[in-house]
């Protein structure tokens, strides 16, 4: 079992179910990716392993826990960040203060984490005192993932952390992504930059129409000519 699993998932909206019996799992130190068109379920899938929707069938465990139906605070403290697509930061705040607002549920002394984040992302650092809302969308980004940092978690679940980028800033991103997981975070991320998500995973899965079509490793699937005709273009 990974450190983050979920499995035989159904979930949705009301009476819509999106998933249907989709399985998953994250290893130790590994970057994940979800790839697949739109609909297929992805940001759904996201949003029930971090309890923002609550299956109908189905489990999600982290580091062996059963954590299905916690709500999204309750998870944080065992462990999981979220960095949702958008509205990640608070625009009014500077950056140092999202950054502390990150660790808005530590008690001890979190500035030397705040010097860590400085050194993962050093613009940061240079733009402690600008207004957050004044950023680039790149460094927005940094910032929004910066803030989930602040807590230390075990897993990191990113939403199209390259949506809406300059190609030289997705580059930077998924860069910073790689950094992350040396410092021994799991992720996950789902990404509609599919060829870029997969050149730098571990693993991936594809999904289409709420189901999982395909699994393994990054560069294989990117290199399988049936995942590159059906899902990336080529």
């Amino acid at each position: 079992m990974g450190i983050l699993e979920a499995k035989d998932i159904r979930s949705g909206y009301g009476e819509t179910e999106i998933l249907h019996n989709v399985s998953i799992y994250v290893e130790k130190e590994e970057i994940v990716a979800i790839i697949g068109p739109n609909g297929a379920g992805k940001s759904t899938l996201m949003k029930t392993i971090f309890g923002l929707i609550r299956p109908s069938q189905g489990s999600v465990c982290l580091s062996g826990e059963n954590i299905t139906g916690l709500r999204p605070d309750k998870i944080v403290h065992k462990g999981m960040c979220y960095v949702p697509q958008s509205n990640n930061i608070f625009p009014s705040l500077n950056v140092r203060e999202n950054l502390e607002m990150g660790a808005y549920i530590r008690v001890d002394d979190f500035s030397q984490r705040l010097q860590e984040i400085f050194s993962y992302f050093p613009i940061l650092r240079e733009r402690q005192r600008q207004r957050a809302g004044s950023l680039s969308g790149g460094e927005q980004q940094m910032l929004a993932m910066g803030r989930a940092l602040m807590l230390n978690p075990r897993v990191l679940l990113l939403d199209e952390p390259s949506a809406g980028l300059a190609p030289r800033m997705v580059e930077e991103i998924f860069s910073k992504i790689a950094e992350i997981k040396k410092t021994g975070v799991a992720i996950l991320m789902v990404e509609q930059n599919a060829k870029k998500a997969l050149s730098h995973s571990d693993r991936g899965y594809v999904m289409a129409m709420g189901e999982k079509k395909y699994e393994g490793n990054g560069k294989k699937l990117l290199d399988d000519p049936e995942v590159g005709r059906l899902y990336l273009g080529g």
